[in-house]
């Protein structure tokens, strides 16, 4: 019987789509790679990167819809924050990721005019 994988809501016949598709959006493996180090309040979070507030919010909501980040909300003089960090899920993607990160710095960097080095 062939297995069938859920990822972002979705259902695929190939693990590998499956994956592609919860890191393969936009900002999300810089999210994961800022999140790898250590858990970041949002505004933190967003100072790090040149992403919209928007989208950046979005892309952790599906992070964590998807069980890879979580979201610690607690209450600090009636205010409450959010402490962004990798679930053990969101950890154990990243060695893919540090390969990808790898691999890009090995056969993907370019010049200022976009030229292959």
């Amino acid at each position: 019987m062939e297995k069938t994988y859920l990822a972002d809501q979705q259902l695929f016949s190939c693990p590998v789509e499956a994956t592609t598709s919860l890191i393969g959006k936009k900002w999300v493996p810089t999210i994961m790679l800022t999140l790898a180090d250590n858990p970041y309040r949002f505004e933190e979070l967003h100072k790090t990167m040149s992403v919209s507030r928007k989208v950046l919010k979005q892309q952790l909501d599906r992070l964590i819809n998807n069980g890879l980040v979580f979201n610690d909300k607690y209450s600090n003089d009636n205010q409450v924050t959010s402490l962004y960090s990798l679930t053990e899920e969101g950890k154990s993607l990243m060695p893919i990721i540090f390969a990808m990160k790898k691999w890009g710095n090995q056969y993907l960097v370019c010049d200022a005019g976009g030229n292959l080095s």
